[in-house]
């Protein structure tokens, strides 16, 4: 199983970071992450803004990065993709494509309350857009 988890996800993650179920359940082999240069260079836009460092331990976010770097499944965004009503959200769609992902994980209303795109990646893509609890669902 292959899931895309949205840039303000993963930033939640590096907060909790080995308490959060995700990166349990990613670390311990039960879906494989998929990533792109995009998203990792969004990470690192955001690591010092004051809100990010408020929430974030920048050693959790660095640890973080590194396992990015070094575990998940790095792909090229994808070029032809349905677009999110706020474009900032473009690239997780496309990596998720790109990568031939099962699952995009978010807390993004954006994503997730538009009920046309998420009939159309799943239609067209066999892609679920689904928040944090019913992924680790999914995942038994």
């Amino acid at each position: 199983m292959i899931a895309v988890i949205d840039t303000n996800h993963l930033l939640r993650i590096a907060a909790a970071y080995r308490r959060s179920p995700l990166f349990a359940a990613w670390r311990n082999g039960r879906f494989e992450l998929a990533i792109s240069q995009a998203i990792l260079a969004e990470l690192e836009r955001v690591r010092h803004r004051p809100k990010v460092l408020r929430f974030v331990p920048p050693e959790n976010l660095t640890g973080l990065i590194v396992f990015l770097q070094t575990d998940a499944v790095f792909v090229t965004p994808a070029i032809d993709f349905p677009h999110c009503r706020d474009p900032k959200d473009d690239m997780i769609i496309a990596t998720a494509i790109a990568a031939r992902a099962d699952f995009i994980v978010t807390t993004d209303r954006d994503l997730l309350d538009d009920a046309g795109l998420r009939a159309h990646l799943r239609d067209e893509w066999h892609l679920r857009v689904v928040e944090p609890a019913e992924f680790l669902a999914a995942l038994g």
